[in-house]
């Protein structure tokens, strides 16, 4: 037991109370950061108590295609709290699950008192960013068994914190990544089948112009053969995540109907979560594409309305698919379901 001591309770006499000093030094430098800088103080209107109780994911990403800002505080929110890991169990004895629930209660605590305050948010996702960057810390202290009260020790177990720590960013980066930008299987709109209203679909994918360039559909094309109103429904049960497609007026249509409006709503369990209108005077006439999220959505309708007289002269819709959640998605939809 003597030997375990030994082992974790270090640096004695003047270099214990040396690093005390830098330890707290270091504490009050992350508070002034957590509670007044970035400009947390100034004035703002009074928004009320703003937290977060759901859990998100970890929030550690790679910095390509983020906002560099956004990406700087969740780097830092995961750095920063590194060295209480590495230093607090050096100088007091103290096991992981110790450790990691005393840190874990201090930082709660520290979440709530920003709260309270106004200064800031209490978000659960900071909590387990914090706690991550802990872990690695006490992790990489553990790991080194000998020389750890020296400099040379403590040098190997600042490397190794290092190390920790990229690999730490690959895993949870390369995951959030998977989760953020890898879609699951896709399906063509016009295989479900629709539980209400008619809807017809070009079976010969017509090609057609648009601002003279040609569009030859590739997986499937709402048919212009339709009327003024056309509306239409399909259950999905919550298995979507999002809809994409493209949408134009074909050259055709713009040079028989000048003054037509075209109007599609996509409506999401009774409220309308999107909408398009396009006129069929519009001087740049060219495809363009739409996107829509359809988390949890069960029944999802189409609502096409013409304002005109020529049953021909409706928008065109093609290649829309829905695209459903991957494994990971699926599997963490399942997890925030039971909360």
């Amino acid at each position: 037991m003597k030997k375990e001591g030994v082992i974790l309770i270090l640096y004695q006499g003047k270099s214990r109370k040396f690093i005390i000093v830098l330890l707290s030094l270091y504490t009050c430098l992350t508070l002034y950061f957590l509670f007044l800088g970035f400009d947390r103080s100034s004035a703002r209107p009074d928004q009320g108590w703003r937290y977060s109780l759901t859990p998100e994911g970890i929030p550690l990403h790679f910095p390509m295609g983020r906002d560099f800002k956004i990406w700087f505080f969740e780097m830092g929110n995961f750095v920063a709290f590194i060295p209480f890991g590495m230093v607090i169990p050096l100088l007091f004895r103290c096991g992981f699950i110790r450790f990691i629930s005393i840190f874990i209660l201090c930082i709660t605590m520290l979440e709530t008192v920003q709260m309270i305050s106004r200064l800031g948010a209490f978000d659960i996702d900071d909590i387990l960013i914090n706690t991550l960057g802990a872990a690695v810390g006490y992790g990489a202290q553990r790991i080194i068994k000998h020389h750890r009260n020296t400099l040379k020790g403590f040098i190997q177990i600042f490397l190794t914190a290092i190390i920790f720590s990229i690999g730490t960013i690959t895993v949870v980066g390369g995951l959030n990544h998977y989760l953020d930008n890898v879609d699951g299987k896709s399906v063509a709109l016009n295989e479900l089948v629709s539980s209400d209203g008619a809807v017809v679909w070009d079976e010969e994918l017509s090609s057609f112009t648009v601002g003279q360039t040609n569009v030859e559909p590739q997986i499937n094309l709402y048919s212009r053969e339709k009327q003024n109103t056309n509306e239409f429904s399909y259950l999905l049960n919550g298995k979507y995540k999002n809809m994409k497609g493209y949408f134009a007026i074909p050259d055709d249509v713009v040079r028989t109907a000048s003054n037509e409006t075209i109007t599609i709503n996509f409506i999401a369990d009774g409220t309308e979560i999107y909408s398009l209108v396009v006129s069929a005077n519009s001087g740049e006439n060219h495809p363009d594409s739409f996107q829509t999220p359809l988390k949890g959505v069960k029944e999802l309708t189409i609502k096409v309305i013409t304002d005109g007289s020529n049953l021909m002269t409706n928008i065109v819709m093609w290649d829309i698919t829905l695209t459903e959640p991957n494994t990971g998605q699926k599997f963490i939809n399942s997890i925030k379901s039971m909360f």
